[in-house]
């Protein structure tokens, strides 16, 4: 087997369904919480309204519609925490400090921004193709029913940037992790205290747990 695909192979293992399943999770908590609850909510109600109204037919774009967003959230978090276990690394090996942990640069622009987005082919395929379908879904819902395609529209936007949030998180932190299993006597916890509260903070987490 080729080393590409071992490596592939690794991170399909590894960045697969357990994993997929833990990003859910947490928004699920964070969701309990309250942080989501309003975008989860009109979510909730804009699915119930749908299904009331459309036509078995409709239904069934709209059901591919959000099959295609599930997808995307599995990249954002898959690629969020490639970007995290990067920036931490780099962080440690060149002491360049940057106050989310370089979420913003390496995430934020590179997934959820234009045009540096079209350089992961797969992923804005399935964006556009994402895009195609709520155009074809609002020219056939009816003026109604807009607010709740927005709705779920909405929601799945905020699911796929915090999986990106929660991935780079991780990743970041299986950086730290890596590195006092392979040279502890560098103490890189100890080392990069700072930045990792500091990204912690700009990232969110820290106020959560402060709430």
């Amino acid at each position: 087997m080729s080393i590409d695909k071992v490596l592939a192979e690794i991170l399909e293992n590894g960045l697969g369904p357990a994993y997929q399943e833990e990003i859910r999770k947490r928004y699920q908590c964070d969701t309990a919480e309250g942080l989501f609850e309003p975008e989860e909510r009109e979510y909730d109600a804009g699915i119930a309204a749908l299904a009331q109204t459309l036509s078995p037919e409709k239904m069934s774009k709209l059901t591919e519609y959000e099959k295609t967003c599930s997808s995307i959230r599995e990249y954002a978090a898959k690629y969020g925490f490639l970007a995290g276990l990067y920036s931490g690394f780099k962080q440690f090996f060149t002491l360049k400090h940057e106050p989310d942990g370089g979420f913003s640069k390496h995430v934020s622009d590179e997934i959820h921004k234009m045009h540096q987005m079209m350089r992961h082919r797969e992923y804005y395929a399935k964006i556009e193709h994402r895009n195609q379908l709520a155009e074809a879904l609002e020219a056939e819902v009816g003026c109604e029913n807009q607010y709740h395609l927005v709705s779920v529209a909405c929601a799945w936007e905020q699911r796929a940037h915090s999986a990106s949030i929660d991935g780079f998180f991780l990743g970041y932190h299986a950086a730290v992790a890596i590195l006092v299993e392979v040279d502890p006597s560098s103490f890189p916890g100890l080392q990069m205290e700072g930045n990792i509260l500091c990204m912690e903070h700009q990232l969110g987490f820290i106020r959560k747990r402060e709430d």
